[in-house]
């Protein structure tokens, strides 16, 4: 179980004036000595004989992502899980007893947000929590739910009360089928339980027209935000008009982009379109841009979802990159199947995955450089997507298509705290901001690749460096496995 105590962390050379000094500070605050010691545990950081919740990067190099530049020289001071001062190296006033970390030639950039993710739900928690490691490892701070269970709840609440290492979680209803929604009837009622039990939207999955057009009726009534899937019967159009706040995989576009005179009867449009890859006009993209862009729909790419399986590299191969130590070998295995599965398919031969990949790169390419809102998220765990890592994978494929590296980071900072709403509290390095945060050894404006290059990860005020992050790494993989 991971929380904010690091078991594998013990207290060193806590002298006993230290120990009184708590539990004075505990008294004068009313608080009894049992819940300062749980305090105490749950924001528990080791730094030779300091244990501390203020934190000062010192001499760092801040990407604020308010901009494309870089502020060099900084001190930026955490405390309490926020931002609270940020300026030259040596005009900030370090707060007594902080845990000063060393800044020199770093680059410290907000937390990452994955915007399409999937946290396994009760059958094993401690699957859950390691996964939640995992994203957090790879300086994934938030993460948009998008497989939805009831313990999600309980763990978003877990996080937010700091009893839980891992990232802020915007949490999913269970998918929207014909199970959970039967009938047009049904529709006003499962939508106003959702919102009750406190889910933050719906994930859209597979269900009639009427019954769809029935739920976003009821998601405007109630204020809860459906997204995610677009069933064939409803489309692309239909989605946009009746207010689906995110598309995701980019489903529908490329049927949306089948020539009026292919001849095509709507049906069987293989993977994300890979059967009727062949039959589009592509100056209907222009439209498919300007109607996207005048709704203000959202759309998450999940480029990687798609290039894993086309990409002609051998699924064994990938079944041996070094982040598949962290999943269950059935998983992996089960994705290494599924990839050889998919190379047999008629409709996912090069010629037409090739072409599949080309369409998302210049969706991507065209709905952002056109205005149109775009998130980051790289659907994990999925398809050698391992939760945290797969980020990577995404930046580096969006970048492939055509964005810079500010821009693709602008995607998993900025766009997904004003997708959440809360612009104010994460998404960029500013005062009064959630401390959030990653510590890199490289500029990432430079190369996408350096995100990969940390030197820690702050989540909620929490310093991980990333020695101790490679521990606990570590011990998931001898767990999973």
């Amino acid at each position: 179980m991971y929380n904010f105590s690091k078991k594998n962390i013990e207290f060193r050379k806590l002298t006993s004036l230290l120990l009184l000094f708590f539990l004075l500070n505990a008294a004068l605050t009313g608080c009894d000595s049992a819940e300062r010691e749980q305090e105490l545990s749950d924001h528990q950081v080791s730094n030779g004989d300091v244990v501390s919740e203020i934190h000062a990067f010192m001499n760092v190099n801040v990407i604020p992502m308010t901009s494309e530049e870089v502020l060099e020289n900084q001190t930026v001071v955490t405390e309490n899980g926020i931002i609270r001062a940020i300026g030259k190296w040596d005009e900030v006033e370090i707060p007594e007893g902080a845990v000063e970390i060393d800044g020199s030639g770093k680059y410290l950039m907000p937390g990452l947000a994955e915007m399409h993710g999937h946290i396994p739900g009760d059958s094993n928690s401690q699957y859950a929590e390691d996964v939640l490691f995992l994203y957090i490892s790879n300086g994934v701070t938030f993460v948009r739910n998008m497989a939805g269970h009831p313990s999600h709840l309980e763990l978003r609440e877990r996080i937010e009360r700091n009893e839980l290492t891992g990232p802020t979680i915007l949490a999913a209803t269970p998918w929207l089928n014909t199970d959970i929604v039967p009938s047009v009837e049904n529709a006003e009622e499962v939508v106003q339980r959702f919102k009750e039990e406190g889910y933050d939207h719906m994930k859209m999955g597979g269900v009639p027209r009427d019954i769809y057009i029935a739920i976003a009726e009821a998601s405007r009534e109630t204020d809860l935000p459906f997204a995610g899937h677009i069933p064939l019967e409803v489309g692309l159009v239909t989605a946009i008009e009746e207010g689906q706040t995110s598309i995701d995989h980019y489903d529908r576009y490329v049927e949306f982009l089948v020539a009026d005179d292919a001849g095509w009867n709507g049906e069987n449009p293989g993977f994300f379109g890979s059967a009727v890859i062949g039959m589009i006009d592509e100056e209907k993209l222009s439209e498919a841009v300007e109607m996207t862009v005048e709704a203000g729909t959202w759309n998450v790419p999940t480029l990687s979802l798609v290039e894993h399986l086309a990409s002609p590299e051998p699924a064994e191969e990938m079944g041996d990159w070094p982040e598949m130590r962290y999943m269950p070998n059935d998983v992996v295995e089960g994705w290494i199947r599924s990839k050889n599965n998919f190379k047999t398919r008629e409709d996912f031969q090069p010629e037409a995955t090739d072409k599949l990949v080309e369409i998302r790169h210049r969706l991507t390419r065209e709905l952002f450089h056109n205005g149109a809102p775009i998130v980051l998220g790289s659907d994990a765990p999925q398809f050698f997507n391992v939760p945290g890592f797969s980020i990577h994978h995404e930046m580096q494929m969006m970048v492939n298509a055509g964005l810079t590296p500010y821009e693709v980071l602008l995607t998993g900072t900025v766009n997904a705290a004003e997708y959440a709403g809360t612009p104010e509290e994460f998404g960029t390095v500013q005062e009064n901001r959630r401390a959030d945060l990653i510590l890199l050894e490289a500029n990432p404006l430079t190369d996408i690749s350096n995100v990969k290059k940390r030197a820690g990860v702050m989540v909620r005020g929490v310093w991980w460096p990333e020695s101790e992050i490679q521990s606990e790494l570590d011990a998931i993989a001898d767990r999973v496995n």
